[in-house]
């Protein structure tokens, strides 16, 4: 069966059931879904918020304190222990809106990937609480600058609604990405990096471990960018998340060469089946020089 893992980690954001509520309405097989959520809550109001999805089945809710929370990176390690060999992942954020049918046309897209290790990724387009949609076109992603601790970000550009199949990329927005369950085992996320630099590690992990980046052809699902009426975010209320970030701004430079490695990363570190050279060249970047090409 083409089931489903579906994992979100929600730091204080209300938008949380309302994207599972839409995941499931909007899908063509809401029998095949199951919600994998980290629940990170900072008031009893907020607390009981998750009430509202503990009638759903197919949610599995770990639920922890605020205070407790460590950042992007340990949340989600925390949900990929949720997972239940389902065939297919797919890695949202809490704020999402889906378009009818989104499950079918992502199993779709991915089975036009040439390749043995596809997965999916983009910046979705934006939408404005509860459900203006901002525009429906699939973009690709490129690098975008090398900020002062040398992480790179990235930015979506270019219209891809043309292509018939999705398009070959070498980056991943980490609010959406969608693959075989099995990365999951292969690229299990890092608790300890806290949230600059996600993206960019993961794709290098990713790639290197023989995995092969496609931005969809289609936009199947629509993100708030916190813009207008903003959410909570983690750094908001933690004065001391500069030593996390610090930690895991060292780890980005460290994995990708950009200074000396002083431990065995393992698990989270490069793949061996593909080199970072390689990658680099696929991607146009060059970590340590901290240089990339715009290709459009």
């Amino acid at each position: 069966m083409d089931s489903i893992f579906i994992q979100i980690v929600a730091y204080r954001d209300l938008e949380l059931v309302p994207t599972v509520e839409e995941a499931i309405a909007h899908a063509t097989h809401p029998e095949r879904l199951t919600f994998g959520i980290c629940w990170q809550y900072g008031t009893d109001e907020e607390k009981d918020y998750i009430s509202k999805l503990k009638g759903i089945k197919s949610c599995r809710i770990i639920v922890v304190t605020a205070s407790q929370a460590r950042g992007v990176g340990w949340a989600r390690s925390l949900v990929q222990k949720l997972w239940q060999k389902e065939k297919y992942t797919l890695q949202i954020d809490a704020h999402m809106r889906f378009l009818p049918g989104w499950d079918v046309e992502l199993i779709k897209m991915l089975k036009m990937c040439p390749s043995e290790k596809p997965l999916l990724s983009t910046y979705p387009p934006a939408y404005k609480p509860p459900r203006e949609l901002v525009g429906d076109t699939p973009s690709r992603l490129e690098a975008s600058k090398f900020g002062d601790p040398g992480t790179l970000t990235l930015r979506g550009i270019g219209d891809l609604s043309k292509c018939s199949t999705p398009q070959l990329g070498a980056f991943v927005a980490a609010g959406f990405i969608f693959a075989e369950g099995s990365i999951i085992e292969e690229v299990p996320y890092d608790p300890d990096i806290y949230f600059t630099g996600e993206e960019v590690l993961f794709a290098a992990k990713a790639w290197t471990r023989g995995w092969d980046i496609y931005h969809p052809n289609l936009s199947v699902c629509w993100h708030f960018y916190n813009t207008g009426k903003k959410r909570v975010v983690h750094w908001e209320d933690h004065k001391d998340w500069w030593v996390q970030n610090k930690v895991s701004e060292s780890r980005f430079r460290q994995i990708l060469g950009m200074e000396t490695t002083t431990e065995n990363f393992g698990i989270y570190g490069l793949g061996n089946i593909r080199s970072l050279t390689e990658y680099e060249a696929l991607a146009g970047v060059s970590f340590k020089e901290r240089w990339f090409i715009s290709f459009i």
